[in-house]
């Protein structure tokens, strides 16, 4: 067995490695390149100007630019992964679950705050809180006659006209005093 022979698959392998390599980093400059030139395209026509007149105000000449890019690097990811003889199928679907996976945690960090104050609200709506519309309450130093009861916080105004927005939470974690006007 000769050494030429032995290193023929070190040989094959170092080419594929490198041919991967390529496609990442020419996806790479394709989706800056991309990124770059539908931001400009979009700026140019005034997407974000179109958008604000039906009240759109996200900033959708980034978004949509970003969002292709990304689209673009994913691509380039999955091709060098072919590249190197890896199934793309398989890379696929963990790409797909991890970011599902994220989008599910990244939902579940958004709620944290919402659903006990929407707890809160339920809590408010029972007759036995005493917490309504126009009583005079306290909860710890806050003191002042409940304006409005929403879903994630209420309105209280102080004596000295200003209007605090407490959490509803805070009536669950916290004693309140329905004062007597």
């Amino acid at each position: 067995m000769d050494l030429s022979s032995s290193l023929a698959p070190l040989s094959v392998y170092l080419k594929n490695l490198f041919g991967a390599i390529i496609v990442l980093f020419l996806g790479l400059g394709l989706g800056i390149f991309v990124k770059k030139l539908l931001h400009r395209i979009l700026k140019e026509i005034e997407l974000n100007k179109i958008m604000s007149k039906v009240n759109v105000t996200y900033d959708l000449e980034r978004w949509v630019s970003s969002i292709l890019s990304y689209v673009i690097y994913l691509v380039t990811f999955v091709l060098s992964l072919a590249w190197l003889g890896i199934k793309s199928l398989f890379v696929l679907y963990i790409l797909v679950g991890a970011i599902f996976m994220l989008l599910i945690l990244t939902t579940v960090v958004g709620l944290k705050d919402v659903i006990p104050n929407f707890i809160g609200w339920i809590f408010l709506q029972k007759k036995t809180s005493g917490v309504k519309e126009g009583r005079n309450i306290e909860v710890k130093e806050i003191s002042g006659i409940v304006e409005k009861i929403g879903y994630l916080e209420t309105e209280i105004r102080t004596e000295h006209g200003d209007v605090l927005y407490v959490p509803n939470a805070l009536f669950l974690k916290s004693k309140h005093k329905v004062k007597k006007l």
